[in-house]
């Protein structure tokens, strides 16, 4: 016959263990969390000092020059390359979309509406090309239509992109 005393002794440890292991569990997650975080934001940061950094913004200028003129828009490949970056960032979870959009909404969004033309077109060559843009542009305004519905800049006119780009070719 076992003691009684045993056998809620040894009960009360497998409780105590299974609590263990739950706060073991729940600290590594929230560190796993705080981690993701972190580089999430140091993401971000290497991001906007590249779009900010001359050599993009020659970058941005010639894109522009392009997408106005509509001739040269091979031109405007290396931006867009820029912005596939990101969204692949975007779809993978190594940056929070809400981050991305508010960072890099306004261009993402203008940058789409002036060249989707040439990437439709880029698209007859290579179905996926820009793909992770589109996907990019599309998270992105899913979180302006939610927090500014009456926002302006979801639906641009061709004014309005042509204004931006003018004020890219100034940059």
């Amino acid at each position: 016959m076992s003691d009684p005393l045993a056998s809620w002794s040894t009960f009360a440890l497998a409780i105590l263990s299974f609590v263990a292991v739950g706060i073991s569990y729940w600290g590594i997650r929230r560190q796993t969390e705080s981690l993701a975080t972190s580089v999430s934001a140091d993401l971000c940061l290497k991001l906007i000092d590249r779009f900010d950094g001359a050599p993009m913004l020659a970058t941005r200028g010639l894109a522009a020059r392009a997408l106005l003129n509509k001739s040269n828009l091979a031109q405007a490949d290396d931006l867009f390359d820029f912005f596939e970056l990101v969204g692949l960032y975007v779809r993978r979870n190594m940056l929070d979309v809400e981050v991305a959009h508010s960072m890099f909404f306004h261009w993402i969004n203008l940058y789409w509406h002036a060249g989707k033309d040439y990437i439709v077109r880029s698209r007859q060559r290579s179905t996926e090309i820009y793909s992770e843009f589109e996907g990019l542009y599309k998270r992105v305004l899913a979180v302006e239509m939610r927090d500014a519905p009456k926002s302006r800049d979801i639906n641009p006119t061709e004014a309005d992109v042509e204004a931006f780009l003018k004020q890219e070719l100034n940059q």
